[in-house]
């Protein structure tokens, strides 16, 4: 009689909680919030509490934005994901090591751009490479 009781509390419990649960206007799946017929897509790499970072890179230097750009290479850092975004001439790439075209050379006397905080939730930074080359030209 026990279990009955048990099982049929059980059941209960498990329906209510499916019916109370509402997206209230947030899709959990894509990571989407909805105000005023307005989606805005968050990245799924943000963090949480507001940080700032010392890439391995320039461990003496503080960044507070995701996205470094190096005007000379054509090449952004990540303080997110700690990856570095690449053309090697036919598509970008997002790796964790250190590309070839940057192999010898120290970035810390590289002049490099944090760029706005409009682009920290853009994880395809490199769709807007043709602006970021035009604002920042290398010198």
């Amino acid at each position: 009689m026990k279990i009955i009781k048990f099982l049929i509390l059980f059941c209960l419990i498990i329906n209510a909680k499916c019916y109370s649960q509402r997206h209230h206007g947030k899709d959990e799946k894509n990571g989407r919030h909805h105000r005023n017929n307005i989606i805005i897509k968050k990245s799924r790499y943000r963090p949480n509490k507001i940080f700032v970072y010392h890439p391995n890179w320039h461990p003496k230097r503080s960044f507070n934005r995701r996205w470094v750009y190096f005007t000379k290479h054509n090449l952004y850092w990540d303080n997110w994901r700690n990856n570095y975004v690449f053309w090697n001439g036919q598509i970008w790439i997002s790796q964790p090591n250190v590309p070839n075209i940057i192999l010898n050379i120290n970035l810390q006397n590289e002049k490099s751009i944090e760029l706005k905080k409009d682009d920290d939730e853009d994880d395809d930074i490199y769709l807007n490479n043709q602006q970021h080359q035009t604002e920042n030209p290398t010198k």
